[in-house]
């Protein structure tokens, strides 16, 4: 990457994306307040399904770092974010609402759920360790800095108040900011094709952030159930 430090060329490959992101009535909804609770708690449930699966992505490409060190500093500082995202927000508000874990292990994923962690999977189980570390990445950083946007915008909603100041805080950014450094320590080299290919999952990934807010946002799911009703075998 000849055009400035790896993160610096991802972020711009973005720049659209993220931009879209911000001005989004479910993110600009957490700000102001206008956004429905019942939209954000099923965002929530659908965001806790989520990280299962995104956990055995993140496991998959940490395997394949090309030493001990890049693979603990990404497994170490992902375990540490999932904690925070689990600890602060999800346990907190399922607690608040009353949530109880039979409740969401009965639900299933929704289409972009699905669709979002069934492509990371695929990036981290058939493509490279870069291919996998630029598939994952926008999960902690557009999050983050979703998090410091929100942050200077305020809330006076008190559950999106919390979920701003998850993704702001402090522990947080040490967690992300540490993969971001493992983007810049792999990505470097890299020209051509294998560049491509690393911008193309950080983007793909990223959209995948944006739709997954619109799906909360306007209330869609499976139109049929994914689950049969009768099990003939």
């Amino acid at each position: 990457m000849r055009s400035g430090r790896p993160r610096e060329v991802l972020w711009r490959s973005i720049d659209d994306v993220y931009r879209a992101i911000l001005e989004h009535p479910f993110v600009r909804g957490l700000s102001d307040g206008s956004l429905p609770e019942d939209r954000f708690r099923e965002y929530i449930v659908q965001d806790a399904l989520y990280l299962s699966s995104f956990s055995r992505a993140v496991a998959i490409v940490g395997t394949k770092a090309p030493d001990d060190d890049g693979s603990l500093t990404l497994l170490e500082n992902a375990v540490g974010a999932l904690r925070v995202e689990r600890a602060s927000l999800h346990e907190f508000l399922m607690r608040e609402w009353g949530v109880k874990p039979e409740e969401l292990r009965s639900r299933v994923m929704s289409p972009v759920n699905l669709a979002y962690t069934s492509y990371l999977i695929a990036a981290a189980s058939s493509g490279s360790f870069e291919e996998g570390l630029a598939a994952i990445l926008p999960c902690f950083w557009v999050y983050y800095e979703v998090g410091k946007e929100l942050v200077r915008r305020g809330s006076e909603v008190p559950v999106y108040r919390r979920w701003i100041e998850t993704y702001s805080s402090p522990e947080y950014e040490r967690a992300v900011m540490a993969v971001v450094g493992l983007a810049d320590e792999h990505l470097a080299g890299l020209t051509g094709n294998r560049l491509r290919a690393v911008l193309g999952h950080f983007r793909t990934s990223s959209i995948y952030e944006y739709l997954f807010f619109d799906e909360a946002y306007r209330g869609w799911s499976w139109p049929f159930s994914p689950q049969p009703s009768e099990y003939p075998l």
